[in-house]
């Protein structure tokens, strides 16, 4: 009988398979109780114990939605606003981005790549009050245009395209399109846009979820409930004295499919944009 070689990456493998497996699990566990307790009554979210199987008042819960919203109106908002909003800011930071990494001897190019990166250092809350005053002069408050068309001009999109436009395209790229006759916006679309979809889709993802998960801006902007976005509609299921726990969970469930049903479309283009710079 032969005895088996003792292969020590074989082990350190299996290891760090189940490593991964169990931390899978610690991630997914929160999840799978939001989905549970939201199949569960109010009393029995309480109950100790807590409990680990589905219950049978999802019907219920459901219900308790639409008693206070429309309980598909705020995903159908949150859509309006994350998806022309991340369509335009990829495309512009793009743009920038492509400009600032190609252009590097334009006039004026280190100042204003300088400010690109100064405003990375100033958080949003810093010109909430300015940024209202501003969209109530000229009436956009309680409609979808402020949480859509200031966004777009993104510090950390410009940033971030122009930082992977400079790894991934080498210079020698431009100097061969310049001689086959290309212009400027020409090489940008039919040569270096198809170089870096990676990253662009790890920029949309990033800007979805985040405009996604977005509470501060759409609270003050927005009035009217039937314009509420996915977190501010959540707000409305709680008040001081009493939360609706269970109904709270299902519309949280319901507000995360499009955003897992989007994330699994570019999450191939979205992990290779995040790791490109370390495999090249």
């Amino acid at each position: 009988m032969s005895r088996r070689t003792y292969q020590p990456g074989r082990c350190f493998d299996i290891g760090v398979t189940i490593g991964l497996f169990l931390l899978s699990v610690l991630f997914i566990l929160p999840l799978y109780w939001t989905a549970v307790f939201a199949t569960r009554s109010l009393n029995e979210t309480f109950q100790f114990p807590p409990p680990l199987w589905f219950g049978s008042h999802l019907v219920q819960n459901y219900q308790s939605i639409a008693a206070v919203f429309p309980p598909f109106r705020p995903i159908i908002n949150s859509l309006i606003i994350a998806l022309p909003k991340t369509i335009g800011l990829v495309l512009v930071s793009a743009l920038a981005g492509y400009g600032f990494s190609r252009y590097v001897r334009a006039p004026g190019h280190k100042a204003l790549l300088a400010v690109t990166f100064a405003t990375l250092f100033f958080p949003p809350s810093l010109a909430l009050i300015p940024f209202f005053l501003q969209m109530n002069a000229i009436g956009w408050l309680n409609t979808f245009w402020p949480l859509i068309l200031p966004p777009i001009a993104s510090g950390f999109g410009v940033v971030w395209m122009y930082t992977y436009i400079g790894s991934t395209v080498p210079k020698e790229l431009y100097e061969a399109a310049e001689i086959d006759g290309a212009g400027g916006i020409g090489t940008f679309f039919h040569i270096v846009l198809p170089i870096i979809r990676p990253g662009l889709a790890a920029l949309a993802v990033w800007t979805l979820i985040g405009t996604w998960n977005d509470f501060q801006i759409p609270l003050v902007v927005l009035g009217d409930g039937s314009k509420f976005t996915v977190p501010l509609a959540l707000t409305t299921l709680s008040t001081t004295h009493y939360s609706d726990m269970p109904a709270v969970m299902l519309a949280t469930l319901m507000g995360l499919v499009p955003v897992f049903v989007l994330f699994a479309l570019l999450s191939r283009q979205f992990i290779a944009g995040l790791t490109s710079g370390s495999v090249k």
